[in-house]
């Protein structure tokens, strides 16, 4: 499986969602943000924006029903149709979720999904797009950690993974896809692939990649054309 292009979505979502820093989350705070009402607690060091609440910069595009800044705490929420994206060097991340929200002082966060949609997350460069679909997903920026779980599927233009949980820790480089039987599809120079096991494991640094716990799945030749029966794993 050489085309794990797909892989790349954890890599390269931590700019948008990861810990931002202390100038970029000052976005949230006074009458920058546009809403329709904007309601300040000045004995709890809050400030909270309601209504149609939205802040656009030149990198940065955030909106949401409702906002609410804690500055004692250093907590940012974000809730009802959320919106997030950045766009750099001719690439562009999105996320859309129900509610977001990030503890600067521990560095984590999480985006829940709408009760009509799912966390939606969507990294675009010019030459491919990756996308991430979860009910959940958690992050450490501390622990260098990243979780997505519930109905989870990572795609790209080629390829699709299909888990009940996908986890990533940057410092090991361990990429992992487990629980219900996590499936694998797609495409690369030699044909068409599907590759279906309990537990997936892929080490981002070296480029192993084990599949345990009766794996099985196919290779489809695109120029002889052969069964499916051309790759079969036994099962363990």
């Amino acid at each position: 499986m050489k085309k794990l292009f797909l892989l790349f979505i954890f890599i390269s979502l931590t700019p948008l969602i990861y810990g931002q820093t202390e100038e970029d989350l000052s976005m949230l705070l006074g009458g920058m943000v546009k809403s329709d009402k904007w309601i300040i607690r000045k004995d709890a060091f809050e400030e909270e924006f309601i209504g149609n609440v939205y802040y656009e910069n030149e990198m940065y595009k955030i909106a949401a029903d409702k906002a609410l800044s804690k500055r004692k705490d250093k907590t940012y929420e974000l809730s009802g149709n959320v919106f997030l994206s950045r766009t750099e060097d001719n690439t562009t991340i999105t996320l859309s979720a129900g509610r977001v929200f990030y503890n600067q002082k521990k560095d984590t966060g999480f985006a829940l999904a709408a009760k009509k949609a799912q966390v939606k997350i969507v990294y675009t460069t010019p030459e491919n797009v990756y996308t991430l679909l979860a009910n959940k997903v958690e992050f450490s920026n501390k622990a260098n950690s990243f979780k997505a779980s519930g109905k989870v599927q990572l795609s790209d233009k080629e390829n699709t993974l299909k888990a009940e949980e996908v986890t990533f820790d940057r410092d090991s480089g361990i990429f992992e896809a487990l629980s219900v039987r996590p499936i694998m599809l797609g495409k690369n120079k030699d044909g068409s692939y599907a590759l279906e096991a309990d537990k997936m494991v892929v080490n981002t640094t070296t480029g192993k990649f084990n599949a345990t716990g009766k794996p099985q799945g196919w290779l489809t030749m695109e120029k002889s054309l052969i069964t499916q029966e051309n790759f079969k794993h036994s099962r363990k």
